[in-house]
């Protein structure tokens, strides 16, 4: 597997952009305001191409571009998403089993693979060839052997599927949905439940979703896990836009999948909240990222928790 860019370890940031992205960590990652400060600061000092980025935690990643969304939030944040990485890392401890389907560059494989350690297993997934590399790539330069890779789309079909790349600049929004007006490449597909058989793992603690609409296309090809004796709190994204784009499906059908499959819906930062309650019914405009989690059992606590 070719690795990403000429030499990236050779090119290190320009001192001001590092100087400035450090400053701005400073500051809380929620403040009004912060992003706006950064894009005033920081964008007219982003290279173009391969770059280097380190989270709060130390670890490392090459990237295709700063300007994209996941990179630039990482170089001046530390972080990337960091409710829904807070809800994944007090999810899992060492032994936990976490799958990553739509992996991107590795925002939540590496953190958590960190805390895993070597008794746990986790499986990323990533459908783009031309972002597979990085994924790759910086799950070996930090050092981690307890990562299993897989280059495919995660859908409900083992036929291969079209796959539309994004420019470089929106590496995180490539997808089996048309866009960008580019030509399609073929690309692997598998089942969840086939490549979890494959891997000889039958319980998984946490499960996150990300491929940009076509969400529901992976829960019907997990069914096995998530009606199963040990169904995972299940994290995931939802996006009116990209689910309309869906051929022959409704907004929200991810959600009303996991319902009939007996989980209980949430908004992220309501879930585990004291007084907060589910959601009564499917959200079917704008984006959020949603957690879904099985009932407890009789014993009050759930079945995917991690101990």
């Amino acid at each position: 597997m070719t690795t990403p860019g000429p030499n990236p370890s050779e090119r290190p940031a320009p001192s001001a952009l590092r100087y400035a992205s450090k400053a701005l960590r400073l500051l809380p990652t929620a403040i009004p305001g912060k992003t706006r400060t950064a894009n005033l600061v920081l964008r007219p000092l982003l290279q173009t191409g391969d770059a280097i980025v380190y989270d709060r935690a130390g670890c490392k990643y090459v990237v295709p571009s700063l300007r994209e969304p996941l990179a630039y939030h990482i170089l001046f944040d530390g972080v990337y998403e960091p409710e829904t990485l807070r809800l994944l890392l007090s999810r899992i401890g060492p032994g936990s089993t976490f799958v990553d389907v739509g992996a991107n560059i590795g925002a939540f494989t590496v953190p958590t693979a960190r805390k895993i350690g070597t008794t746990g297993r986790v499986v990323a997934i990533e459908a783009s060839p031309r972002v597979f590399p990085y994924l790759s790539h910086n799950v070996a330069i930090n050092g981690f052997s307890n990562v299993r890779l897989k280059c495919c789309a995660a859908s409900d079909t083992g036929t291969p599927l079209p796959f539309y790349e994004a420019p470089m600049d929106q590496f995180g929004m490539g997808s089996v949905g048309p866009q960008f007006v580019a030509e399609p490449t073929l690309v692997p597909a598998e089942t969840l439940d086939r490549i979890l058989a494959e891997e000889n793992l039958t319980e998984v603690s946490i499960l996150k979703v990300d491929v940009e609409g076509f969400e529901a296309a992976v829960f019907r090809g997990a069914a096995r896990l998530l009606n199963g004796p040990h169904p995972p709190i299940v994290v995931f994204e939802f996006c009116d836009w990209a689910e309309a784009r869906v051929p022959n499906a409704k907004v929200g059908d991810a959600q009303r999948l996991l319902r009939e499959f007996g989980y209980t819906l949430w908004l992220l930062h309501d879930f585990g909240r004291r007084g907060a309650r589910p959601l009564d019914a499917e959200v079917l405009q704008g984006s959020e990222m949603l957690v879904a989690e099985k009932p407890r059992n009789r014993d009050g606590q759930s079945r995917a928790r991690a101990d």
